[in-house]
């Protein structure tokens, strides 16, 4: 007989495996083009990282499109409706042309002010701003990909994801190498932005896999964001279904919003500090996201099982959920310490050989690795809180958390510190998150804000 216990970690690592390779799609474009900018030069790679920083908090912050539309689509399709899990893909649609749109006009407009305010020498901004302007291109197609994982998950089909992830990635590495000899910077850009367009066609042409039938869909939804005599006069449900998205990301908006802007504090004070730092930055920045992306695996899947244990009143069974999702990060973050510690001669290399850079990046490689025993625990916990809807929790610490290791290392730029002292101060960021975290655990106030969000849903009126 299977104890509770292994059944729960079984059924957690069954959900985060087939996860974790969607997850990691983006960090490992960021990679590659980490890899081959790091070849072209070090003020090239110190701008890619400033670039890369900026876009990662507008990714960053607008994810709440992947976790709303999962929520509103796994409702429609469970209840059989498929004409309102349409609808809200569509809204969702609409919502991202419309961020998607804004967001990038305004970075390609504002790139080389943006990178100056934030603090870049002369040297980093025109490589920065080249390659900051042309993944602006790509922004709304970014977000249409968060819709297209979101209407996936909501269906429970977490493999098709993953093999759109998959193509685009490989198409990104082809098209980098491809690109990169002619056209310098702005090719590696060109080239992620090619392949972030063919995953919003590969999800629109697939969509119907997820039970949602596509007709007219992406048509209809770009006309509606760009005429507005149209927008105004579509359906009432639809604009209803639009600011549903909006208010339900409301708190995930804020608290994504605090953690990238507090990382990209540290990647500005890294750039005010000269070309070495923000390129050695930059490398272990594309590493602790690979790794931190890795291990939110068990985050999909602790938000899954938890969500699902409190829809059906099972409050215990939530609770063990959280706590063997917490273990397992704890796991998963130290043996991703091992196997950084282990490769701290090799994986450097890989991404730039410039050996002043590399003598940098050694000086900080360590506390890198070893701050996943923390993020590991903190990846894990989110999904949990996350699937009891305890949004407001998450948004109160991570602004604070962001607030304490911004701050600490705009205090070490200013002070003349190293890069060591900067990843102390995302260390610092990561431990107030893991402390406000596991304390919240331990309690049942997150358990009992899910039961107060579902009664806020069922008293909400209808329409």
């Amino acid at each position: 007989m299977v104890s509770d216990g292994r059944r729960r970690t079984v059924l957690l690592v069954g959900l985060a495996v087939p996860a974790v390779g969607t997850l990691i799609a983006d960090p490992l474009m960021g990679l590659v083009d980490t890899a081959v900018v790091g070849r072209i030069g070090a003020a090239e790679l110190g701008g890619l990282g400033l670039a890369v920083a900026v876009l990662s908090a507008v990714a960053w912050v607008f994810n709440f499109l992947v976790y709303g539309t999962t929520s509103s689509i796994g409702r429609a399709l469970g209840a059989g409706d498929v004409e309102a899990a349409r609808r809200r893909v569509r809204a969702a649609v609409r919502a991202a042309l419309v961020l998607g749109v804004s967001v990038g006009v305004a970075l390609w407009v504002v790139a080389p002010t943006l990178l100056s305010a934030l603090g870049a020498v002369d040297a980093l901004v025109g490589p920065g701003a080249d390659y900051l302007r042309v993944r602006a291109v790509g922004v709304p197609l970014l977000m249409l990909t968060y819709v297209g994982h979101g209407a996936f998950r909501g269906a429970s089909d977490t493999r098709t994801p993953l093999i759109v992830a998959i193509a685009s990635n490989v198409l990104n590495a082809v098209l980098t190498v491809l690109l990169a000899g002619p056209f310098g910077i702005v090719g590696v850009a060109a080239a992620t932005v090619a392949a972030e367009a063919a995953a919003v066609i590969a999800f629109v042409v697939l969509l119907p896999r997820a039970g949602v039938p596509r007709a007219g869909l992406l048509r209809a939804a770009a006309r509606e964001a760009v005429d507005g005599h149209e927008a105004s006069a579509a359906p009432t449900s639809e604009l209803s279904e639009v600011l549903a998205l909006l208010r339900v990301g409301r708190d995930l908006f804020l608290r994504t919003g605090g953690l990238t802007l507090g990382l990209l504090a540290v990647s500005a004070a890294a750039a005010r500090m000269g070309v070495v730092t923000a390129a050695a930055h930059q490398v272990l920045f594309q590493i602790m996201m690979l790794g931190s992306f890795t291990l939110d695996g068990l985050a999909v899947a602790g938000q899954a099982t938890v969500s699902t244990a409190l829809g059906r009143g099972e409050r215990d069974e939530a609770a063990a959920l959280g706590r063997t999702t917490a273990l397992l990060g704890a796991a998963g973050g130290a043996l991703t310490a091992a196997l950084l510690l282990a490769s701290s001669t090799v994986v450097p290399r890989l991404l730039t050989d410039d050996t002043v850079v590399i003598d940098a990046v050694a000086s900080a490689w360590w506390l890198l690795a070893l701050g996943h025993l923390i993020t590991g625990v903190v990846f894990a916990l989110d999904g949990v809180m996350m699937g009891a809807e305890d949004y407001r929790y998450l948004r109160n610490t991570t602004v604070l958390a962001a607030l304490v290791g911004g701050s600490a290392a705009q205090v070490v730029a200013s002070a003349g510190g190293t890069l060591l002292g900067l990843w102390w101060c995302v260390q610092g960021l990561m431990l107030v998150r893991f402390i406000a975290l596991v304390w919240r655990l331990r309690g049942t106030g997150w358990l009992d804000a899910a039961l107060a969000g579902a009664q806020r849903a069922t008293e909400r009126p209808a329409g």
